[in-house]
């Protein structure tokens, strides 16, 4: 007896011998691993953070992925991931949401409620062939955009850590930044703002709402990095959070960094200050955003605070200028 076997262009597999003729539906739909997976969540989560918004896919392997397909890919990912298995997830064409829409509040979102939101986000888009509006939680309903971030999150801390987060920091989504705010959250030269030591540092410092963080970020290099006088910049963010010394120029520098990581805008200002000791210098502080309002930032005096200056007289500084970049 015969017998062979056919796949058609339509994905079905058809068994023919001299008696019987049987098909069996094939899919097409590509797999991906969960290395692929968290990879591709990782270059999601950074180019968000820059951009302020979702990119309109994410390449993997030879493949152009949709975020509604994503957001479903990393939610099987990380149950996945949290039951301890490695086995492939198959894609599917899941289609946009309708009507997306948020009602949050910033906090925490704890492991055991971040994969009972992925279990729901699975069942929803595979029954529904289209990604949720929104993902119910404890801290509100949380919108489609800001649901693949979180997740992007999730999978980026579990490719550097090889562990999933115990916890998940979800703050409402911006869709619409200020674009003249833009620059300001970008790395700049000795600003290394998107360096993995400046992002770490800043992920375990920077918590609470805006102003806590801009605050946290301010009180850390104020009492961890002393002062010391030079002109200029000699050692940019990096060489000074290594060395946890350095001048007005240097101590800004990673001042800045920290809280562009953090996902806060600041600038440089550069003025001629009066001291309290009666001496007038050359200076530079930073700006930074919060709530609409910028607030002042001078982290090489212990007598400072965040947003209030004590060491030098703010009513007869004149400034020299603002900067995205200090060019000196």
């Amino acid at each position: 007896m015969a017998s062979f076997l056919l796949i058609s262009s339509l994905g079905f597999a058809f068994s023919i011998n001299d008696n019987q003729q049987t098909s069996l539906k094939v899919s097409n739909q590509p797999e991906f691993t969960v290395n692929e997976i968290t990879d591709a969540a990782s270059r999601v989560k950074t180019y968000t953070e820059n951009n302020h918004q979702l990119p309109n896919y994410v390449q993997i392997s030879s493949r152009q992925v949709s975020m509604p397909d994503f957001l479903r890919l990393m939610a099987v990912c990380t149950k996945r991931i949290n039951s301890g298995s490695s086995s492939k997830i198959v894609a599917k064409n899941i289609k946009s949401p309708s009507s997306p829409s948020e009602n949050l509040k910033n906090g925490n979102i704890y492991r055991s409620e971040y994969i009972d939101m992925a279990q729901r986000i699975e069942s929803f888009s595979d029954g529904n062939n289209m990604a949720p509006n929104y993902v119910r939680s404890s801290l509100g309903n949380i919108r489609f955009e800001n649901s693949v971030y979180i997740y992007s999150k999730i999978l980026n801390y579990y490719k550097e850590h090889k562990t999933l987060p115990n916890y998940v920091y979800v703050s409402k989504w911006n869709n619409n930044p200020d674009p003249n705010l833009l620059p300001y959250l970008k790395p700049s030269l000795n600003c290394q703002s998107n360096d993995n030591s400046i992002i770490s540092l800043s992920r375990s410092v920077a918590s609470g709402s805006d102003y806590d963080k801009a605050t946290k970020v301010f009180n850390w290099v104020r009492d961890k990095v002393s002062y010391s006088f030079y002109y200029n910049t000699k050692k940019g963010a990096l060489g000074t959070l290594n060395q946890r010394k350095g001048n007005c120029c240097d101590q800004t520098h990673l001042l800045i960094a920290l809280c562009r990581a953090t996902g806060l805008p600041a600038k440089y200002v550069n003025g001629e200050c009066t001291f309290r000791s009666g001496n007038r210098y050359g200076h530079v502080w930073a700006q930074v955003y919060v709530n609409n309002k910028w607030y002042t930032a001078d982290a090489i005096s212990s007598s400072n605070s965040f947003g209030v200056i004590n060491n030098w007289n703010t009513a007869t500084a004149s400034i020299n200028g603002y900067y995205r970049e200090l060019p000196f």
